[in-house]
């Protein structure tokens, strides 16, 4: 056999420490490189040595997703969760040398996982939690001061685009994430009754050094999701008073400023131009 290019090698190198097949991973790689009538001997050794390289990269890849998911952990117990973890390697190995953003489709993952399948809110919670990692690393933004409002005339408000914070997630879902996400932070949990707690919308960012998980009403939820989509107030407003209708929910034409007022104070809105 022809000695593999790098690009070759490598992928064979991918495949053998992330397959569960160590026997014939291992006579693939050696088969490559061990002379004629020395490949039993050299595939003994090779075994070993690619199941420890093999065992530290599973261990390292299984406690990275551990790190990032710990409330997902806690939920499942610690050996549906490394199940978990090691199938998605396989499926999902890292594309990048630096681990702080992997593990971003376990959350749509988990929530396919069978095992799992009795625990409907637990994608969202992977969700929340992969979100919650990249607000915290998400550099600095400026904060805009609503003051700096006071310059652009009456009649062009409606014409103002908001920029939001770098660190900002938007986040929806049909179960209450936010409190068992804050529920698992306890060394006791409360029971939570599912049919009793209120949907999440919710809005995660970073305040200093720590992380803020706000949940909007439903109305400047959409307002804000709008807003982040770089309409102006007027185009953002509009929609969320076409979806209130829509969904008949309560939205009175006062509520913009209370609304606005109160994404200011959350301190999510970076910088504002006006429309040309």
């Amino acid at each position: 056999m022809n000695k593999p290019n790098l690009q070759q090698f490598q992928s064979l190198m991918e495949h053998s420490l992330l397959s569960d097949n160590v026997d014939n991973d291992c006579h693939q790689l050696m088969s490559l490189f061990a002379p004629k009538g020395e490949l039993s001997d050299a595939q003994d050794e090779a075994k070993l040595r690619l199941a420890i390289y093999r065992n530290n990269v599973m261990h390292s890849l299984t406690t990275a997703l551990a790190d990032l998911y710990p409330v997902i952990k806690k939920l499942v117990g610690e050996a549906c969760f490394k199940g978990a973890a090691i199938e998605f390697v396989r499926r999902y190995p890292p594309k990048r040398a630096a681990l702080l953003h992997y593990g971003e489709k376990f959350s749509e993952f988990i929530g396919k996982y069978p095992p799992c399948e009795n625990l409907p809110f637990l994608a969202d919670i992977a969700q929340l939690e992969f979100n919650y990692n990249q607000a915290y690393h998400q550099a600095d933004s400026d904060i805009l001061d609503p003051q700096q409002l006071a310059s652009v005339a009456p009649e062009q408000l409606g014409e103002v685009r908001f920029t939001c914070v770098g660190s900002l997630a938007l986040l929806s879902s049909p179960w209450p994430i936010d409190e068992i996400w804050r529920q698992n932070q306890q060394e006791e949990q409360q029971v939570i009754n599912l049919d009793d707690c209120q949907a999440a919308n919710l809005a995660i960012f970073r305040e200093g050094y720590n992380v803020q998980i706000v949940n909007l009403e439903e109305n400047c939820f959409y307002l804000l999701q709008q807003l982040s989509l770089n309409k102006t107030i007027g185009e953002a407003w509009q929609a969320t008073q076409e979806d209130a209708s829509n969904a008949q929910r309560e939205l009175d034409e006062s509520e913009l400023g209370a609304m606005l007022g109160y994404l200011f104070s959350l301190e999510i809105l970076s910088a504002f131009k006006i429309n040309a």
